[in-house]
């Protein structure tokens, strides 16, 4: 069952093989490094169905005013407040 998030929910985004051609990740799925990353969930996505817009936290552990990015809904995992 698909997690329902709502905006302001703080989350951890995993992503991997960011960057590599779709065939070499295909190939050796472990070769490639995990990229992790906290924010918070401003909204669903317009770009796909079940993707949904996160503000990437600031450096200095604020969470206004960060990058906001698309993410699919299976990088994205609950963390505590």
């Amino acid at each position: 069952m698909q997690r329902k998030w709502k905006p302001g929910d703080l989350v951890v985004v995993v992503t991997f093989n960011r960057g590599e051609p779709l065939g070499r990740a295909r190939k050796a799925p472990k070769s490639g490094k995990a990229e992790t990353w906290t924010g918070e969930i401003v909204g669903p996505s317009v770009l796909w169905p079940n993707w949904w817009n996160v503000r990437r936290d600031t450096p200095r552990g604020g969470r206004r005013g960060g990058s906001v990015f698309a993410v699919p809904a299976g990088e994205i995992k609950p963390r505590e407040r």
